[in-house]
């Protein structure tokens, strides 16, 4: 009797081994390695960590640990992918997680779990990563007592701008110029030429004037010739007396410049009667009456006149 239970005893024991070692042997067919990059930072500083997983192809189903979304004491900065890849036979398993810490101290980054699953076997096993201790420190302090700037000193190169200036002087100089030489050729191109006759302007219009009054002004292309040289006699004459020329002037115009001289309204408006009818016959192709026509020969005589004796009197 004592001898069976020995041996019983014996078989026990013998199973034991034989299953503590299978159990090994499974154990070492897959690794679960951790690794971070440094075991100290400074405050804000990163800090990597990486796990990897080893196991026979095919052998087992992996059930990957998850990452919560705070660790004590640290900030997950960023969780890379689970990459995979084959190695001398084996899958391997690895992902990279970027964490750093705003508290001073020494902490550690806890164990996540991974579970493999044997494919011919129920027996789950279950591994962990390592626990990794991060130090966790200010900067040290400055002990040489010297005073330091917040930011190195930056060489500023100053720009020149003095050709900007000298240009736009330049051009500044030659706008005004332009402008001057505009209004002097201008004022230069309103000066009459000499007259070639040796008659003073009064007495150039006044003979001007009776040749026109001896035009037939029953025929029409007589009329039309008619008012063009009864417009051109006034402006001659008014140009001469104020040394202008003022033969490309409007009718608007040679009203401003006698109503500036002083000319009586009524005189006026019965200049710019006449005027505007010849506006009419030239441009308009109106036809006026000879009695028309006739009178205005007598406004424009009779403007002429008053203008005569404004001046004499002025120079008197």
């Amino acid at each position: 009797m004592r001898n069976g239970i020995v041996k019983t005893g014996k078989r026990l024991y013998v199973s034991g081994v034989i299953c503590l070692v299978l159990f090994s042997a499974a154990v070492r067919a897959q690794q679960l390695q951790t690794f971070t990059d440094r075991n100290s930072i400074l405050i804000g500083e990163q800090v990597q960590l990486k796990v990897r997983a080893s196991f026979p192809q095919q052998a087992f189903r992996v059930s990957w640990f998850s990452i919560p979304d705070s660790i004590p004491h640290f900030d997950i900065i960023q969780k890379g992918p689970v990459d995979s890849s084959s190695e001398n036979g084996n899958s391997v398993l690895q992902q990279s997680i970027t964490l750093t810490s705003f508290d001073s101290g020494r902490w550690n980054i806890p164990a996540f779990p991974v579970q493999f699953d044997p494919a011919n076997d129920d027996t789950t096993i279950r591994l962990f990563t390592d626990s990794v201790a991060i130090a966790v420190s200010y900067s040290p302090a400055d002990t040489s007592k010297q005073l330091r700037d917040i930011k190195p000193i930056i060489p500023v190169t100053l720009a020149d701008y003095t050709w900007y200036y000298i240009a736009g002087g330049i051009v500044l100089l030659l706008l005004l110029l332009f402008f001057i030489y505009r209004y002097w050729k201008k004022n230069r191109g309103e000066k009459p030429a000499k007259p070639a006759s040796k008659l003073t302007a009064y007495e150039e219009a006044m003979r001007a004037l009776e040749q026109l009054a001896k035009q037939d002004l029953s025929d029409p292309a007589s009329v039309k010739t008619y008012h063009s040289l009864l417009a051109a006699v006034f402006k001659q004459y008014l140009g001469r007396k104020q040394e202008r020329n003022l033969l490309t002037k409007t009718t608007s115009d040679l009203l401003v410049r006698v109503s500036e001289q002083g000319m009586p309204a009524e005189h006026v408006s019965g200049l710019a009667t006449a005027l505007r009818c010849t506006d009419a016959v030239k441009f308009a192709k109106y036809l006026p009456v000879v009695t028309e026509s006739q009178d205005c020969l007598q406004k424009i005589k009779a403007a002429i006149e008053l203008t005569e004796r404004q001046t004499v009197n002025t120079k008197s």
